[in-house]
């Protein structure tokens, strides 16, 4: 079979290219190693910024899930013990949530329900051979099927090999953290805020979700003593949890499993060699100090689709080393800073010296003090340029 592209792996990542590229008549193959439709209740929520939900209304998924995403309209950050806090109200730039939180099975409900019988998908297929040419791209399924096509997406997540089978660069180390991930339900009600609590061993996020009396919890902690609050006592576990959240929103109670993913750093420094080209974390795989790494991949799908379309209607070859090369540089810029910003804010927070908490908590009093600053950060975390 001949495409225009061929994605590897059914993420979500994938599964969005695949609709983007699609709606613009772009003949699009996915190739998934797993059984689709995903059923993923795994409790995680995600964070999607304001710019993201514009690119998602544009592709026409927003308005699936609209109705069960819980805009954010301010947040708080705070170290520690520390009486030094800084807020960010959406008001400073304008009237929209600085961004929405929607539960990870709501958003996959949205994309098997509407969009996956569309789609050219293969699965579970995986491929056996990859060969490249100046002409196309041949990939050869562990079935013996063959499809041809001018392009190649990688999206198939951190633990692709996709980079070392075609000689792309990848750095990577491990954080030495793990998140544990779960939704708790309090007394009082949310209004709305996110925060950011930073801890000697990592961040605590609490994240707004539907209905006002219920949070998406993202606890970050060195492996060693997630791995111990992993086995505790749902009631120990509580009163773990307190002694971070405190009075918060009142009495505290867990909804659900507990989930715990290591963490760890990966960044390719190099997007596309031939016709293949890494998108999302495949080509970066951050920390989720500030729960930017799915709206980090949204913008990437974005630069494809645009470019590639573009490029379509101009007549240029789409797995080209000029395109390529155009989005990569449309890229760049975006993954390294959000990739070094994410990887300071947890080297810095995380972090007993005197020195250096004396330092933070200067630079928190300089930006709760300035609305310049605030409005800047506030704009680059609602994803907006």
């Amino acid at each position: 079979m001949n495409y225009d592209v061929i994605i590897s792996g059914g993420g979500l990542l994938g599964l969005i290219t695949a609709i983007g590229l699609s709606n613009d008549s772009v003949s699009v193959a996915v190739i998934e190693k797993n059984n689709l439709p995903h059923v993923i209740d795994d409790n995680r929520a995600f964070a999607i910024s304001q710019g993201s939900k514009k690119i998602l209304e544009k592709l026409g998924i927003w308005q699936f899930v609209e109705s069960e995403a819980e805009p954010i309209f301010d947040i708080c950050i705070l170290d520690g013990n520390s009486p030094i806090t800084v807020h960010y109200n959406h008001k400073m730039v304008g009237a929209e949530p600085m961004g929405y939180i929607i539960n990870n099975v709501i958003i996959w409900n949205a994309i098997n329900n509407n969009f996956l019988s569309k789609l050219n998908i293969y699965f579970p297929r995986s491929y056996k051979t990859i060969a490249c040419d100046s002409g196309c791209v041949e990939v050869t399924l562990d079935n013996n099927q063959q499809s041809i096509s001018s392009l190649l997406i990688c999206a198939e997540g951190k633990n692709s090999k996709l980079p070392e089978l075609f000689s792309m660069p990848v750095m990577k180390f491990d954080y030495r953290q793990s998140s544990i991930v779960f939704n708790v339900e309090h007394e009082l009600h949310h209004q709305n805020l996110a925060v950011e609590w930073f801890f000697p061993g990592g961040p605590l996020a609490i994240l707004p979700m539907k209905g006002g009396y219920a949070s998406s919890i993202v606890w970050t902690e060195r492996s060693e003593i997630s791995k111990m609050l992993m086995n505790l006592p749902e009631e120990e576990f509580i009163i773990e949890l307190k002694k971070r959240f405190g009075s918060y929103f009142g009495e505290i109670k867990l909804e659900g499993e507990r989930k715990s993913y290591p963490l760890s750093f990966a960044f390719a420094k190099r997007l596309h060699k031939s016709r293949v080209l890494l998108i999302g974390d495949a080509a970066h795989s951050i920390h989720p100090v500030a729960g930017q790494g799915l709206n980090l991949g949204i913008r990437d799908v974005e630069s494809v689709i645009r470019q590639i379309t573009a490029a379509r209607a101009s007549g240029v070859d789409i797995g080209s080393s000029y395109l390529l090369k155009k989005i990569s540089r449309d890229r760049y810029f975006d993954n390294f800073t959000m990739a070094l910003a994410t990887d300071g804010l947890d080297r810095i927070f995380s972090n007993r010296i005197f020195c250096t908490k004396a330092l933070r908590n200067f630079g928190l009093i300089v930006v709760e003090n300035s609305d310049f600053l605030k409005k800047y950060l506030i704009r680059h975390a609602m994803g907006l340029r």
